[in-house]
């Protein structure tokens, strides 16, 4: 990737730590996408090793990024995502 790409990417990706989710902390605010993303991450790094034959660099992987695509659209519950939603997260 080339650096201005990658600087790019990460700056968008940075968005997720003012995207707010639609649940809340336990200390009652709103949780960003990016503690949702972290949390999500340290629970599989500490409980992938209880699974047999589970890739936990992969499973890492998929913690960090799955939610990459509510940097552009926000955080959209699955019960009110539509098709337009779901294109937009693709691009």
């Amino acid at each position: 990737m080339e650096h201005q790409n990658l600087l790019d990417f990460l700056q968008l990706a940075g968005r997720l730590k003012d995207r707010t989710r639609h649940s809340w902390t336990p200390e009652g605010r709103r949780e960003s996408v990016a503690e949702h993303c972290w949390r999500l991450s340290l629970m599989a790094l500490l409980l992938g090793k209880e699974i047999d034959g589970i890739n936990r660099e992969r499973l890492l992987a998929l913690c960090i990024v799955h939610d990459l695509g509510e940097a552009v659209t926000g955080d959209v519950p699955v019960f009110e995502k539509t098709d337009a939603h779901e294109n937009d997260e693709r691009a």
